[in-house]
Formats: structure tokens, C-alpha cells, sequence
């Protein structure tokens, strides 16, 4: 499996506000890997993985892009390629005194909108992450706030990056091309058009 750090390169790294070198994310994006597969069950082993999760369950993992039929994969397959792509995800997330200098601001806005719900943190042991996903160019997305009010906080981090960076039938430029939440906002497509889809999340 690809993952994010290894084809960004040190300016790509620099241009979203990450102060780390490309090794260093590696390094995370590995140490993240490790406590998250620790945390994994074990001894447990299925060929039907469906029957393992609740429909919450499973609704938000095939959000999240993973292919829970018995064919495709077994549960340590699924839990692993959980895992893999949260790691990879946190490995490149900015911290709160990252995300405050590329937005030009103090540490206690970030965390006011964070109570609010328009800035989108996933906590690990070291603190608060908070993902590429929502962020442009030298600032945050164009309205992402609104869109990220609107989330459940139930679902998985996994699940709501790929709703937000994955094309959406939903979201159609006039010569037929599908768009995803993110490009839709970056764009200038109306927040509003998306309220109803995350809702559906």
C-alpha cells in the first residue's frame, strides 16, 4: 500500500505548513503504525467480516474506502488497512502550533475552533493533529467549517478524510466531471450543496 509521506517531498512538506522533514514523517507515520496494530485484537480471525461489524460499523469503514466483503479480505486485512491509513493520516496532520502559524493565528483561535467544530483535530498521545485534508494553499479550505459543523463525531477519521478528498457523484462540474467535497469548496461550490451528503455519513 502507497502511503501519503513517501511521495511528498521536502517543499510539498514546507508549502502545507509541516515543519518536519519527509524521514521524520516516515518515522511518525511507522511509530503510529506500531501502537495502533498493538492495540488490535487478537487470536480473532474471520472470512466473513461483515458479520463482525454492526451496519455503523460497517457503513463507515466502506466510507473509509475498505472493502469488507469475505472475497476481498479477512478481518486482520481490514483492521490493518485501518490502521495503515490512520497512521499515514497523523503522520502528516500538523500540529496546533503548526496549523496556527500557516493560518496566522494564536494557538487559543485554534482551539476555540476546535470547540466549535470548525477545525477538524484527531488526539493522539502526543496532542491534538489536525489533517491535511482541510487545508489549501496557505490557509484553510474555502468554508470547510460549516461542512465539518455538520459532521458526526462517532465517525472514524479515516472514514471522513476519504468522504472529503474522494469524487462524489453527487458534485457535478457542467461538462459532467464528478468533484469531491474538497475540490468542490476549493472551487467556490456553495457549503450548502454538501450539508445534506456529510449528513448522510
Amino acid at each position: 500500500m502507497e502511503v501519503a509521506w513517501m511521495e511528498l517531498t521536502e517543499r510539498q512538506l514546507r508549502d502545507r505548513g509541516i515543519r518536519r522533514s519527509a524521514d521524520e514523517v516516515g518515522e511518525e507515520a511507522a511509530r503510529f503504525s506500531r501502537s495502533l496494530l498493538a492495540a488490535m485484537p487478537v487470536g480473532r480471525g474471520t472470512m466473513e467480516p461483515l458479520v463482525e461489524f454492526s451496519g455503523t460499523e460497517a457503513r463507515a469503514l466502506g466510507e473509509g474506502g475498505l472493502d469488507l466483503s469475505a472475497a476481498a479480505s479477512s478481518e486482520a486485512d481490514v483492521l490493518s488497512s485501518t490502521a495503515a491509513r490512520h497512521a499515514a493520516m497523523l503522520a502528516t496532520a500538523v500540529a496546533t502550533t503548526e496549523a496556527a502559524a500557516l493560518l496566522g493565528v494564536g494557538e487559543s483561535r485554534i482551539r476555540q475552533w476546535f470547540k466549535d467544530g470548525t477545525l477538524y483535530r484527531v488526539r493522539d498521545g502526543s496532542g491534538n493533529r489536525l489533517p491535511l485534508f482541510q487545508f489549501a494553499g496557505n490557509g484553510e479550505v474555502p468554508n470547510i467549517g460549516k461542512v465539518l459543523r455538520a459532521l458526526d463525531p462517532a465517525l472514524h477519521p479515516v472514514a471522513v478524510q476519504n468522504w472529503f478528498t474522494n469524487k462524489n457523484p453527487d458534485l457535478l462540474l457542467e461538462d459532467g466531471e464528478s468533484l469531491s467535497p474538497r475540490d468542490w469548496l476549493i472551487a467556490g461550490g456553495s457549503p450548502d450543496a454538501l450539508l445534506p451528503l456529510v449528513r448522510e455519513l
